[in-house]
């Protein structure tokens, strides 16, 4: 509202400006007066003899100043000094010429000196005054404007910025000071609303997490009462079964060992970061890598070529999680056999794990270890997308590195391990 005035008034100031211009302060005019022209003409012929002589008096009034020169060019009597004395001149200056006649024949010429310089000086002068003072008074209003501006929109405005800037950095708990009579007064009441949900939203999302924590806590709780009975059934089973069937045995005692500590940290840490999972790199000898591979192969399709004798910084435990995703993987998305051999220089080793499977499309190549995302290959397959995720992440926090790539065919996956000093 208060825009439109303001609108309506530099409006009515510039209209005004222009009326001043075109009426009140018009162009000055060029005004002859031509019978008195013609009256000092006639008087001027009969008189031309006498022109310049002793005690002869020009013709004429007041308001005008002339010069005569008669037929040679030459000035014979003027009003005054400094006016033109001849016709270049005269046409020059915008003067006035006139012939002068007696009996038909030009004897000489008057040239009455024009007044318009003068006049535009005149008319000048007033226009630099109005322009001045419109000046001041344009600038009083743009003053009287803009402080309006900043009391009603940059002021509210600076106060919205930084009330958006805490609701980022999560103060939620200080409201928007209100105030209807700005520019934002409409939004201000809406502004604080916002806060106040998303206030409300962020003490929910507290609650839910909260009640995630206690069900994943709960859940694992119960998950390891049969988990245990399987490793004690295991167990007993041992005692009495031949050499082939110990050895089944012996894997789903160390399958349910593997499953008692990862829902151990799953009790601990709940989900809630990756990070809270606990890894402890330790000098560890490269052939027990075969181990942990043969362990995690419960389809025995894997074909495990000599890996050279080493040491490696590795966590036993989340390394075994990790060939235990990578195999798993491969089992769901390729199921055919998987070539594992490692390649070794200065920096670490790499243990490479390859299957004869479609591979993965190569603009998903770098976003395979992205967490939740799942690939096109995995439609009608179970799954979350965390697998390589979480394989990556514990492989870094162990030293060492992970990469992809299609092998042409198949899929080839590499677990560098840095190499124990």
């Amino acid at each position: 509202m208060r825009m439109r005035y303001y609108a309506a008034m530099l409006a009515a100031m510039f209209l005004l400006g222009v009326f001043v211009v075109l009426f009140a302060l018009p162009a000055p005019e060029n005004e002859i007066d031509v019978a008195e022209i013609n009256d000092i003409t006639a008087l001027l012929a009969a008189d031309f003899d006498r022109l310049g002589s002793e005690g002869y008096a020009l013709p004429g009034c007041d308001e005008l100043d002339y010069a005569v020169i008669d037929a040679d060019g030459n000035v014979r009597a003027a009003t005054r000094h400094g006016l033109s004395e001849n016709v270049y001149s005269a046409i020059r200056h915008g003067d006035t010429i006139v012939d002068i006649t007696k009996n038909g024949q030009v004897i000489g010429k008057v040239i009455f000196w024009s007044d318009a310089e003068v006049r535009f000086n005149a008319y000048r002068n007033r226009m630099q005054a109005f322009m001045v003072g419109a000046l001041f008074v344009f600038t009083g209003a743009c003053a009287v404007f803009l402080f309006d501006l900043h009391k009603r929109v940059l002021r509210p405005f600076e106060r919205m910025r930084g009330f958006a800037q805490r609701v980022a950095a999560g103060e939620l708990d200080i409201p928007l000071e209100m105030d209807r009579r700005n520019a934002f007064g409409a939004f201000t009441e809406s502004f604080d609303l916002m806060r106040d949900e998303l206030r409300r939203a962020r003490e929910n999302e507290r609650a839910a997490e909260q009640s995630k924590r206690e069900l994943v806590a709960s859940l694992s709780h119960d998950i390891k009462t049969p988990v245990s009975s399987i490793r004690a059934v295991a167990e007993l089973m041992e005692v009495t079964a031949d050499k082939e069937q110990q050895q089944k045995l012996q894997i789903i005692q160390q399958k349910t060992g593997q499953i008692h500590t990862l829902v151990a940290d799953l009790f601990h840490a709940t989900l809630e970061e990756l990070n809270s999972l606990s890894v402890k790199p330790v000098s560890f000898p490269s052939d027990r890598l075969a181990e942990l591979i043969e362990k995690a192969d419960y389809h025995e399709k894997t074909r495990v070529n000599e890996i050279p004798g080493c040491l490696v910084k590795a966590d036993p435990v989340r390394l075994s999680q990790v060939i235990d995703n990578i195999i798993a993987n491969s089992y769901k998305y390729a199921d055919t056999d998987i070539d594992v051999w490692a390649e070794m220089d200065d920096e670490g080793l790499a243990l490479v794990f390859r299957d004869h499977g479609p591979g993965a499309d190569a603009e998903e190549l770098p976003l395979l270890f992205s967490k939740y995302y799942r690939g096109k290959g995995s439609e009608g397959k179970s799954g979350y997308g965390l697998g390589l995720f979480i394989s990556r992440s514990l492989t870094e926090r162990m030293g060492g590195r992970l990469e992809c790539e299609n092998a042409g065919p198949g899929f080839k996956i590499k677990v560098w391990l840095k190499l124990d000093d």
